[in-house]
């Protein structure tokens, strides 16, 4: 995590119904020249969508480029999928508690993923109409090295049933589910991509 931040997308792809939108998640950092959104202190996570978008593109260095370009987008009305930003302060805060959580930050990421659910009239973990999200790395400034996107995060061997049934189209369910697996064993488990390709050809 280092200096980056973290935002959740939800957004609905190209050809796809409805049913079967994933969201995203991605880091970055915040503050405004012109006013606008500033700052809240103690404040990790800034939510962007139609019911409210904070932050905005002068806000990098506390929501990373991709955070607050995206909220940049979201504010002057471009078809931008709902989602929100975990703060580079708190990754910072990550590193210097001993890689543990900050307090209140979980709090925060369900308030918001709350109104994701709310947006998009579905639910994180529902079996039925589950709510995808994605998550995306960013800083103020691109670097290497900086961690892979997990997408399509909200699968499970239950609700990727559902996302068949609901989208009509089980190929797409099954290619999310193996995304998602392939992308959350490299990124998180650090399980080699070659192991997954190998698996599923």
């Amino acid at each position: 995590m280092s200096s980056k931040g973290s935002s959740a997308v939800a957004k609905r792809p190209a050809n796809k119904s409805r049913a079967g939108s994933p969201a995203q998640i991605v880091e970055a950092p915040a503050s405004k020249k012109n006013g606008g959104p500033k700052p809240k202190p103690g404040k990790m996570v800034y939510y962007f969508g139609v019911s409210r978008t904070e932050g905005n593109s002068s806000m990098k260095p506390l929501l990373g480029g991709k955070g607050a370009n995206l909220a940049e987008m979201t504010s002057i009305d471009l078809p931008v999928p709902p989602g929100f930003t975990i703060t580079t302060d708190a990754c910072a805060a990550y590193y210097k508690n001993g890689q543990q959580l900050p307090y209140g930050l979980m709090n925060e990421v369900n308030k918001n993923i709350a109104v994701l659910e709310a947006e998009l009239d579905k639910k994180f973990g529902s079996n039925d109409n589950p709510l995808l999200v994605s998550v995306r790395s960013g800083a103020a400034v691109s670097m290497p090295g900086m961690m892979n996107t997990i997408l399509n995060l909200g699968l499970t061997d239950a609700s990727v049933a559902g996302l068949a049934a609901a989208t009509s189209n089980a190929r797409f369910a099954y290619d999310a589910y193996r995304r998602l697996i392939n992308m959350f064993g490299d990124v998180v488990m650090g399980v080699d991509h070659s192991h997954f390709e190998e698996a599923f050809n």
